[in-house]
């Protein structure tokens, strides 16, 4: 992957791109960082304070045509999937890119000890939502000249580990949509597909899953922008890599 530097400043004007989970850690620091090299972000969030605080950012310091999508992908269904795919075409005429960014850990419980509630919210949240949204959102994708989409891996999606529950399994099926939709989308579409695990990054998550461990220690989550980049462009078009880890 080439330096962040030699991107041209202007390569992602005019691109439209959902990031969902879009108003705190990698999410907003990628909508920013995107954002700065002229994409129009379609913002994501439950919160509405912090989405319009990351929708003013973005519109005070770029000159892009940012969106936003108040949504708890808890609830997502059928209907309201549909409901926000509407609202992008109200605003835009195509999709270029998803990444899929939204993820709660739940909690970190042997299985044993693991309630349901919470087993289903983190699947709802984590793989579900990315499922339907996909689904829904791909024939938008199809009018993009380059379209993307980027799922967000982690290292417990290659080998589950004890207490780290439904998390670990929504990654591994994470993963395994990733690869499926991979070899359905890819032989007969421009749609690329990417999952992309981030690896150890300073968040509010990480802080949550590991609290004894030194934030200091840890990259910002500004430092990912240059992969994303790399997977957005048209650099990537040719790539056989569609795993991408963080190094």
């Amino acid at each position: 992957m080439k330096d962040k530097s030699n991107f041209d400043k202007n390569f992602l004007s005019g691109k439209n791109i959902l990031i969902t989970g879009s108003t705190n850690g990698i999410g907003k620091q990628i909508a920013l960082g995107l954002s700065s090299y002229g994409a129009n972000i379609i913002l994501h969030g439950r919160n509405e304070d912090a989405l319009d605080a990351i929708y003013d950012e973005v519109s005070n310091k770029y000159k892009t045509n940012p969106k936003i999508i108040k949504c708890d992908l808890n609830e997502l269904n059928e209907n309201k999937a549909q409901e926000f795919a509407n609202a992008i075409i109200e605003s835009y005429e195509c999709l270029d890119g998803i990444i899929h960014n939204a993820a709660i850990i739940g909690k970190m419980s042997s299985i044993s000890d693991y309630d349901y509630e919470t087993w289903q919210q983190v699947l709802n949240i984590n793989i579900t939502s990315s499922y339907l949204l996909t689904k829904y959102l791909f024939p938008l994708m199809e009018r993009s000249s380059n379209p993307r989409i980027i799922f967000t891996s982690s290292g417990v999606a290659e080998k589950g580990r004890a207490f780290w529950g439904a998390y670990a399994v929504s990654k591994a099926a994470v993963k395994s949509l990733a690869e499926i939709l991979q070899e359905e989308l890819e032989p007969i579409s421009k749609i690329k597909v990417f999952n992309f695990d981030p690896g150890k990054t300073k968040t509010s998550m990480r802080a949550f899953a590991y609290p004894a461990e030194d934030p200091g220690s840890l990259k910002d989550a500004a430092m990912l922008l240059n992969d994303y980049l790399w997977m957005l462009s048209e650099e990537s078009n040719n790539s056989n890599i569609r795993y991408i880890k963080f190094d």
